[in-house]
Formats: C-alpha cells, sequence, structure tokens
C-alpha cells in the first residue's frame, strides 16, 4: 500500500467510524454506489450481531462484498491473524461473496493491484480470498452442522441466504458467535430473502429483541433492476409470494402444504450424485408449458436412487428448449449455429440411458404428443382429475421419511409457498418430484394418476 493510498484509505475509514459516513469509502475505496436502502443498512449494522431480510434483487451480496472489505482494510495491520467468513447452506451460494468481493476489488483503482495478486483467489479444494497482507476471507457452508469453521476465529462473518438452514439457531450459538471472541468490533451479518416463521425468523427475531439492527426491504429499492420485471412478477404472482420474494416480509405459511415438509426433506449433509452401478433409479419429468414472457417455465427431470434407504434425490435438471429433436432440427434451420444443441426428448433419452431408470413423464394435455414420441421408455402420468391425490402422496412419502435430498433452492423455494390453487405460482420442481414420486410405495398406498399398469 503506497503512502497515498493509506492516507485515502484512512480517511474513509475514519468517516465511518466517527460519523458513519460510508459513503466515501463506497465512492473512494471501493469505486462504486449504494442505494439508500443498502446505504442504511451500512450505517445502522454496527451492533455483535445484525440482520438483512429483504426482497429478492435488494443487493444483499454486494453490501456483504463490501462489509468484508471494510473489516479487512481496517485491521490491515493485523496480518495473517485476521480473517474473515462468509457462510451458506451451498458452496455455490457461498461463493457468489467470494466473486462480488474479487469483481470490487477488480473495479476499484483504488484497491487493484495491490491488495490481492494472481495467486490470491482459490475455488477449489478450499475456495478463498488471501490479501497480500496475509489477511483471508474464507466461504464455508453449515454442512455437518458448521463444523468446517469451528475453532477458527474471524473478525467479520456474514451468513447468506441462510432462511432454509434447518439448524440455524444451534450453529449460531454453538458455532458462529464463539468464533467472534478475538477483536472487540467483531460481527455477524445474518442475510437472506425470508422462507416463513423458521429457524431464520426467530434468529432474526431474536437478535433484533437484543438490540441488533435488523432490516428488511422491498426489491423495489434498488433503482438499478428492472422495476417493469418486478411489476410483471407481481401481477403473475400469488400475494403471499410476492409478500416474501419481492416486500422480503416474513409471512405464515402454516396454510402452504408443503412449507413443514422443507425440514423433513432436506438434509444438508447429502450432495448430488452420479449413478453408481447396480443402483435402481427413478426418473419424473416435468414439460414445461411455454408461459409466454415466463421466464420460470422450465422443463425439470428429477432423479431418485431408489436403492439408498431413505430414496435419495441424486440429481436434477432444469431447462428451457425444443421439446423433440425434430422440432430442434427445424429450428436450426432458421437460426443456423445459435439454435439450441439438444432436446427435452434427448436430455429423456439420455439421462435413461445412463441410468436405467423407470422413467415416468407429465402426459397432462399437451404433454401427450411428448410421452408419445419417449413411450418406448417412459410411462405417463396425468393430472387430470388426480392433481389432488398425486400431491398427497408426495406429501406422504416425505412425511413417511422414505425419501431425502440435498438442499436444492428452487425446490424449496417452490415448497414454501405452494398452496393447491398454484396458478399463480412456479411449480415445476415440485411438480417433477411428485411425478418421480408416484413410483414410491407407502404402506402399500397405491401411486395415482399414471396409466400405466
Amino acid at each position: 500500500m503506497t503512502e497515498k493510498i493509506f492516507e485515502i484509505v484512512n480517511f474513509c475509514l475514519a468517516k465511518i467510524e466517527k460519523e458513519k459516513n460510508w459513503l466515501p469509502f463506497l465512492d473512494l475505496v471501493c469505486n462504486t454506489t449504494a442505494h439508500a436502502g443498502q446505504l442504511e443498512f451500512l450505517e445502522k449494522s454496527v451492533k455483535r450481531e445484525n440482520g438483512l431480510h429483504p426482497g429478492n434483487g435488494f443487493g444483499k451480496t454486494k453490501i456483504l462484498a463490501v462489509k468484508h472489505l471494510y473489516f479487512i482494510l481496517k485491521h490491515f495491520l493485523d496480518g495473517i491473524r485476521y480473517k474473515t467468513l462468509n457462510i451458506a447452506i451451498t458452496s455455490e451460494q457461498s461463493e457468489l461473496v467470494q466473486d462480488a468481493i474479487e469483481q470490487t476489488i477488480k473495479n476499484a483503482p483504488l484497491l487493484r493491484g495491490w491488495l490481492i495478486d494472481k495467486n490470491s483467489i482459490t475455488k477449489f479444494p478450499s475456495p478463498k480470498i488471501k490479501y497480500t497482507n496475509g489477511a483471508v476471507s474464507e466461504f464455508k457452508t453449515t454442512k455437518r452442522k458448521g463444523e468446517s469453521v469451528e475453532g477458527k476465529e474471524y473478525g467479520y462473518i456474514s451468513a447468506d441466504e441462510i432462511a432454509l438452514e434447518l439448524y440455524l439457531e444451534w450453529i449460531r450459538d454453538k458455532i458462529l458467535l464463539p468464533r467472534l471472541r478475538a477483536w472487540k468490533d467483531s460481527q455477524i451479518d445474518y442475510s437472506a430473502t425470508p422462507k416463513g416463521l423458521n429457524a431464520y425468523y426467530r434468529v432474526i427475531t431474536d437478535v433484533k429483541r437484543k438490540g441488533g439492527y435488523v432490516r428488511g426491504g422491498s426489491s423495489y429499492e434498488n433503482p438499478y433492476i428492472d422495476h417493469t420485471l418486478l411489476d410483471y412478477q407481481k401481477s403473475t404472482w400469488s400475494k403471499a409470494k410476492v409478500d416474501q420474494i419481492i416486500l422480503g416480509l416474513f409471512i405464515d405459511t402454516a396454510t402452504m402444504m408443503f412449507a413443514s415438509r422443507v425440514e423433513k426433506l432436506f438434509d444438508n449433509n447429502l450432495s448430488f450424485e452420479e449413478v453408481e452401478k447396480g443402483h435402481k433409479y427413478i426418473e419424473g419429468w416435468d414439460l414445461a408449458r411455454g408461459r409466454k414472457g415466463s421466464q420460470s417455465d422450465q422443463t425439470v427431470g428429477m432423479r431418485i436412487d431408489l436403492t439408498l434407504k431413505p430414496h435419495q434425490l441424486c440429481k436434477y435438471w432444469a431447462f428451457q428448449m425444443p421439446w423433440t429433436e425434430k422440432e430442434r432440427e427445424n429450428i436450426k434451420k432458421t437460426l443456423g449455429a445459435k439454435a439450441p444443441q439438444t432436446s427435452i426428448e434427448r436430455e429423456i433419452r439420455q439421462a435413461q440411458y445412463a441410468s436405467g431408470a423407470d422413467v415416468l413423464v407429465d402426459s397432462t394435455g399437451v404433454g401427450d404428443t411428448l410421452w408419445g414420441i419417449v413411450m418406448d421408455i417412459a410411462k405417463p402420468v396425468d393430472f387430470r382429475g388426480h392433481k389432488d391425490e398425486i400431491l398427497d402422496h408426495l406429501q406422504a412419502v416425505i412425511d413417511a421419511g422414505l425419501l431425502k435430498s440435498p438442499y436444492l433452492a428452487a425446490l424449496a423455494d417452490e415448497m414454501t409457498t405452494y398452496q393447491r390453487d398454484d396458478k399463480l405460482l412456479d411449480t415445476d420442481y415440485l411438480m417433477a418430484l411428485a411425478i418421480a414420486c408416484q413410483k414410491i410405495q407407502v404402506r402399500e398406498m397405491p401411486a395415482f394418476g399414471t396409466r400405466c399398469g
């Protein structure tokens, strides 16, 4: 760090310490801006524990990256002793903050070229950023109740997208808070879009009760995202989904038929796996209906390993592409190299070829056409007149403890907001799982909605 850079950084840090003024640090050090809601959180999140629970698109990840850099620079003279931590349910989610820190440094002339070097960023096997003074930011998961961070000391911890961590209260008390003992100004920020009145809600409520700063916030507070898309989502989503995902409110999910089953289905210690020789599999496919303007209407496939006890969701697919190879070939004549390289038909066949699975395909309405094309390897599941029974069967499979799954954010999101009147809900992942589970028997209960023997 040159003397001039040192002076600027210290000036900006002093502004924060004495005046809670983050604007110079954002502008001069990070070369970025913050909207009013982000700035308010930075200014007021000065307690040992703080909470941020806004809607999607608020800009949580960016603000956490800024706070990591603030603490690293504030304690720069502590050198190798100083560490910060971002922890999330999955490694992919945890590494989003790593990417945001790296990008902030690269975009900031005052930081670029000296704070990190070409060997600073590690992704595998242990994601981290090692700064030129020896300090480190680590990026971990809460798997096995956060055991990977036991025994360490951190000056700052961000717990990002942690709303569906089943053991959050235990991890908070036994793992995270004890890690903050080394520095008097150490902090932890919990950040996630709400997912009902669960462990995250209880932690946030307790943080607020103990004097920590807690803030929600609407996605609309971020002026840098497309508000017309938010308007569209509001017009096509249920009120409960809008309240939770756009407005960042904690909603009562007692009437949501799968919300209480999130904890029963997911095991954060599990991982998605490829085919293992000698194992028996089911694959279920929910087909996209091509809703115009819908970014979320996808074909989703689920593979379940029946050999494991309990059975395990071991792989999933999600994509938007032509239904058949013939359709893809016709598109290719028009688009050439820009045309999709595969089709739903091909993906279903390739998956079944790899696993030897029993395949079930949604044959409802127009889906009957695709089932007819893959009927040599698949059997149909028709929701018409059987939807309630199919969903009840999925509930029974989960309640009986017959199925477990690694954490899958999209599936968890759908489970927390699903209601039987699902006209304004995304259901692709949930329905694919329900289709696959038609082959799982619960105390000899018959599967519904199939036209197979």
